[in-house]
């Protein structure tokens, strides 16, 4: 099975939203440690395009601002995003001058005169207004942020049947429980699938397996059936994902094994039935291979 093209644009949306959200709270680490500067923001937020923020705005216009296929969920999304880039926008232009003017202030005024010292004053007090404005920035932003990671759920719960999902949430779990907390992501999951995790990594098996990654396919497979040794399915599909790894590699013996293991082993033939021609053309390409090698 192939995605479709919405189905990419869905899971890059995530994506990218996950990247904004990372970026976001690595440049408000850093500024908590007085280590910030212009280009660590410029990853974040430009206007140039090349933010993951930009990236993300273009992506939620494409997507959903004059769609009548998009859902309410989809729009607030999109609205959201618009605001925390608008947001952004202002917190890179303070970050802008105070670090490109501030240092300027820096200067021995006995040495002014009158009217440039009240000009200086001016300056001071300018950017002092704009690290309060700079820091009370951050904190909108952070709690902007907040409200996407929680509408990105929603979103994540209303692309459930997208064939690249499991695969996405299994990739990413580390950044996602980072995000939502073990408890909330193991919750997300449950919302997903009934069976949670485990229905998660066989659905990422699958999406592995159709995309021809065997190799990937079969280990996912594997730990599968080590939670739960009830299930058939993916021990089958265990099989036949090892087939297929080991034919690529020319172990054409161990593939054949798996094969025979495979075609004989006991189950539903409404489950068995789809793998059952590709495993007939595997087993007559090995006899093939094994044949020539064994001639002189």
């Amino acid at each position: 099975m192939k995605p479709s093209n919405l189905e990419k644009k869905q899971i890059d949306l995530i994506n990218e939203s996950l990247c904004v959200y990372t970026k976001c709270m690595h440049c408000k680490d850093l500024y908590m440690k007085g280590m910030l500067c212009f280009g660590d923001v410029e990853e974040f937020v430009d206007d140039r395009g090349r933010s993951c923020l930009f990236r993300l705005k273009e992506m939620c216009h494409e997507l959903f601002r004059n769609s009548d296929a998009a859902t309410y969920r989809e729009k607030l999304y999109d609205m959201t995003v618009g605001y925390i880039f608008h947001q952004a926008m202002i917190l890179r232009e303070n970050l802008y001058q105070l670090e490109y003017y501030k240092p300027k202030c820096d200067i021995d005024t006995n040495e002014l005169t009158i009217r440039e010292k009240k000009i200086f004053l001016e300056m001071e007090f300018l950017v002092k207004k704009t690290e309060r404005k700079l820091k009370q920035g951050f904190k909108e932003t952070k709690l902007l942020l907040k409200e996407l990671v929680e509408q990105l759920k929603d979103l994540i719960k209303l692309y459930k049947d997208n064939y690249l999902l499991p695969r996405f949430l299994f990739e990413h779990e580390k950044t996602l429980t980072m995000i939502y907390g073990k408890r909330n992501f193991n919750q997300l999951l449950n919302d997903l699938y009934k069976d949670g995790r485990r229905l998660l990594m066989f659905n990422a098996a699958q999406s592995y397996l159709e995309s021809e990654y065997y190799e990937i396919a079969r280990n996912i497979f594997q730990k599968v059936t080590d939670l739960d040794a009830s299930n058939r399915l993916a021990h089958f599909l265990f099989m036949y994902a090892s087939a297929f790894h080991f034919f690529y590699k020319n172990h054409f013996l161990r593939a054949y094994r798996y094969v025979e293991n495979a075609m004989g082993f006991d189950l539903n033939d409404n489950d068995k039935a789809p793998y059952l021609t590709a495993l007939t053309k595997l087993e007559n390409e090995i006899k093939k291979d094994m044949t020539r090698s064994r001639r002189p």
